[in-house]
């Protein structure tokens, strides 16, 4: 065992140093760094001093370490004369020894702390980070920046040699690579490799950027040291937008069925018509109570509630966490009535009844539905309409077949449907709606994301039969010059 002790270095008070039955440090109250050791035969001068090291978590932590000096023998002037030399060299990490900060350590250290905190990217008020959203961060800095995947194929297009821009092989991960040597070409040639899969690795870029940016408004344990995120102005992969919406034909036919036959399944055909009638996000949807919760915990619990007597229903948007008021259309109200009546009425309904949901979980109804609930549903009901395909697996005789399901069409789609066709609708005046008023009614930050991920234009809208009018264009009388 080591006893440390502060004591002020001056000659005698070091000469009158005793072996007391064990080793002892004593350090100096003047010298910053500066300690004696003191042992059963001798006695000796030593540099205390720390280095910072990494964790494996990417937390930045600083060990002790000391150096000898010198002997009790030599002057105690030249020990503080040669301390004071090389102090500032020994503070220094060494790369080889204290485990510099890469690009692995700031993706592990990101994931452990940082999306436990607030949005960096966010304008306006502090909002923290979804947990869908943390899921998507997490697994792409896992698989395409730590390569922890069982994937072959993903660790060699990420780590063996490769081609850039017709230049010399490059090798090795990116993760391997410091922080203090990091650089925008890196990042190049990382996100290059990944052009087989072009929207996986914009996404991946936008996650490692979500991660410098935040351990650059760290106060303390910054990992990487430069002033400017490497990420940015690194062109990305030019993406296919899905923007498959469903005919105006077609949805009257869907549209009719779910009203009609309700009684057949009465959760699943009515949380169909919502989602074409109301048009909101899924995950806003799933959530939904009858009535406005009474409790915090309870109005924590949902994501909106209904108001049918004004044909409303109250949201909290997911996206920035505000309250909106969403209109319901008089086929979503009255579906919705005949749904409270049918948790009553009828028997396979009855399990709803224990559930404050409007859309709960067969299985357990104190949850709401989730992305998996309607999924085989879905399978069967799009292909009753032409809006999946179907794959013989295998067939026993004539009546036992076994079919593999392919939607065209999902949930999804019926958002960027009910967009599309109220855009294309005209208001109650007879004025046409158009993309403004679409993008207002949807809460999206610009009619550009409406543009982009949703809505589709009519084509034939734009045709006209004569560009230019006689009937309409003034006439102008043309001058004749005057003959000379």
């Amino acid at each position: 065992m080591i006893t440390k002790t502060r004591i002020p270095f001056v000659k005698r008070k070091l000469q009158s140093l005793k072996y007391n039955g064990k080793r002892t440090i004593y350090y100096s109250k003047q010298d910053e760094g500066l300690c004696i050791e003191v042992n059963k035969h001798k006695k000796s001068y030593y540099a205390q001093y720390s280095i910072p090291i990494v964790t494996q978590d990417g937390m930045v932590r600083r060990i002790g370490k000391r150096k000898f000096l010198g002997g009790f023998n030599i002057p105690l002037e030249e020990i503080k004369a040669k301390l004071r030399q090389n102090i500032d060299t020994l503070k220094k990490a060494d790369p080889s020894k204290t485990n510099v900060p890469n690009v692995g350590h700031l993706a592990h250290s990101f994931k452990t702390n940082g999306t436990k905190g607030y949005r960096v990217k966010t304008k306006g008020p502090k909002i923290r980070y979804k947990a869908i959203t943390i899921r998507s961060y997490c697994a792409f800095l896992d698989t395409y920046v730590l390569l922890n995947t069982k994937s072959d194929v993903i660790k060699a297009m990420l780590t063996e040699p490769f081609r850039f821009n017709g230049d010399g092989f490059v090798t090795g991960a990116l993760k391997d690579i410091p922080l203090n040597k990091i650089s925008k070409r890196d990042l190049e040639i990382w996100h290059a490799r990944m052009d087989k899969i072009p929207t996986t690795a914009n996404r991946a870029l936008a996650a490692l950027s979500i991660a410098f940016e935040w351990d650059m408004k760290r106060s303390v344990d910054r990992l990487y040291p430069g002033d400017q995120n490497p990420c940015l102005k690194i062109s990305k992969f030019q993406e296919t937008k899905d923007k498959k919406h469903l005919a105006l034909n077609k949805v009257l036919e869907v549209r009719n069925y779910c009203i009609e036959e309700q009684w057949r399944d009465a959760h699943f055909l009515t949380f169909y018509l919502l989602c074409l009638e109301v048009g909101e996000r899924l995950a806003d949807l799933y959530g939904v109570v009858w009535e406005k919760p009474k409790s915090l915990l309870a109005l924590k619990a949902c994501t909106g509630w209904l108001e049918l007597d004004k044909q409303n229903l109250h949201l909290t948007d997911s996206k920035d966490r505000k309250g909106a008021d969403v209109p319901l259309t008089i086929e979503a109200v009255t579906a919705l009535r005949n749904l409270h009546k049918y948790r009553v009425e009828r028997e396979d309904c009855n399990f709803a009844l224990q559930s404050p949901y409007v859309f709960p979980r067969k299985t357990d109804p104190s949850k709401y539905i989730s992305s998996c609930s309607y999924r085989v549903k879905l399978k069967y009901f799009n292909f009753k309409f032409g809006l999946a395909t179907r794959e013989l697996v295998r067939s026993v005789g004539k009546k036992r077949k076994l079919y593999k399901y392919k939607n065209e069409y999902t949930f999804k789609h019926l958002r960027k449907t009910f967009v599309t066709h109220y855009a294309r609708g005209k208001n109650t005046d007879g004025t046409q709606r158009g993309l403004v008023q679409a993008s207002l009614r949807m809460r999206h930050s610009s009619p550009k994301v409406t543009k982009d991920h949703y809505f589709t234009e009519e084509l034939e809208l734009l045709k006209v039969d004569h560009m230019y009018s006689e009937l309409t264009a003034p006439v102008i009388p043309i001058k004749k010059k005057e003959q000379k």
